[in-house]
């Protein structure tokens, strides 16, 4: 009885081994036929270091994708890319999106790429600001719809300074350092890229606060829902990616060479940033969360009443559900 038991558990484990040899087999024919085009909008910043990681690495390639990235100076800015069917793909703080979306039914999550607490406010000494509480009747530049605008409003909330008390001044993402370093603005509440370049330029005249009190915003990969329809794509993006957070957890020296001969970043502005970034390929519930939060904060901020859009029909696990399932912790 014994001997017909184990000769049934290694007809077992060899019919599973076959089995499983025959699935990577199916796996790798079909990443080794033609590769499918997909064309992505990337802010070159730290958090973006998985897209730039599986580029530089061939990981987009050994999943059969061939990869065209455009960069673009913020999230939002490749998000309205990805709206009018520029690329195809775009990454963007949960912040933008969830602005985004309210107007835009058609737009999909597929998951986070990193996580981030380095937005700073940078401000000017030589216009009398010292300390935080310096900025009421300041211009203080501020990028709408994005982290720069929501982490501007709850660094005046947490510095007890109303709204009313600072002159904010709609500033275009690309020209957050230039304006302030410039003199058009006394303050700006600036991405990490361009916070980093203003405090450079300005020298001693300037002064820096990190402004998000510890919340980090998810930096995700959106589309539209019309590419989830034939997710073989999505799947191997999400794959690649994953090969590049492995690769990552163990060569951080290596991921920040990368972002700087890539990308042309500053090694001083990499060295910085990097701590203050998580890098990592997930679904969680902080996602869905994080999105009804600031899709309630921008119907406020505009006035609008009533209840904000379920978020989770703007959730697509679909890809990840299934390269790697343990990465989706998102209550559904």
């Amino acid at each position: 009885m014994i001997v017909h038991t184990l000769r049934w558990r290694r007809t077992v484990l060899l019919v599973s081994a076959l089995c499983l040899m025959s699935c990577q087999f199916k796996a790798d024919r079909e990443t080794q036929g033609t590769p499918l085009q997909l064309s992505i909008g990337v802010r070159a910043a730290p958090e973006s270091a998985l897209i730039a990681v599986a580029d530089e690495k061939g990981y987009f390639k050994e999943a059969g994708l061939d990869v065209t990235t455009t960069l673009y100076p913020a999230g939002l800015l490749a998000l309205e890319a990805v709206v009018r069917g520029e690329v195809e793909v775009a990454t963007i703080a949960d912040i933008a999106f969830a602005s985004r979306m309210l107007d835009e039914p058609s737009l999909r999550v597929l998951a986070s790429i990193g996580f981030s607490t380095a937005s700073q406010i940078v401000a000017r000494r030589d216009r009398g600001i010292d300390k935080p509480s310096d900025l009421k009747g300041k211009k203080i530049g501020f990028s709408p719809d994005t982290t720069s605008d929501y982490f501007l409003y709850t660094f005046l909330l947490t510095e007890n300074i109303s709204p009313n008390e600072v002159m904010a001044v709609p500033t275009a993402p690309a020209r957050q350092a230039d304006a302030v370093v410039g003199g058009e603005l006394d303050a700006v509440s600036a991405f990490d890229v361009y916070a980093f370049d203003a405090m450079k330029r300005l020298g001693d005249k300037g002064v820096s606060w990190d402004c998000q009190n510890n919340l980090g915003y998810q930096w995700l990969l959106a589309t539209k829902g019309s590419l989830t329809k034939s997710p073989e794509r999505l799947k191997r993006l999400v794959s690649a990616l994953i090969k590049a957070e492995q690769f990552a957890r163990f060569n951080e020296a290596e991921v920040k060479r990368i972002l700087v001969r890539k990308w042309d970043l500053d090694p001083g502005l990499v060295e910085k940033i990097s701590p203050k970034i998580r890098l990592s390929v997930t679904f969680s519930q902080t996602v869905a969360a994080s999105l009804r939060d600031y899709s309630r904060w921008k119907m406020r901020k505009e006035g609008k009443g009533g209840a904000p859009p379920d978020v989770l029909e703007f959730l697509y696990t679909g890809a990840l559900d299934e390269v790697a399932p343990r990465a989706v912790t998102l209550f559904r």
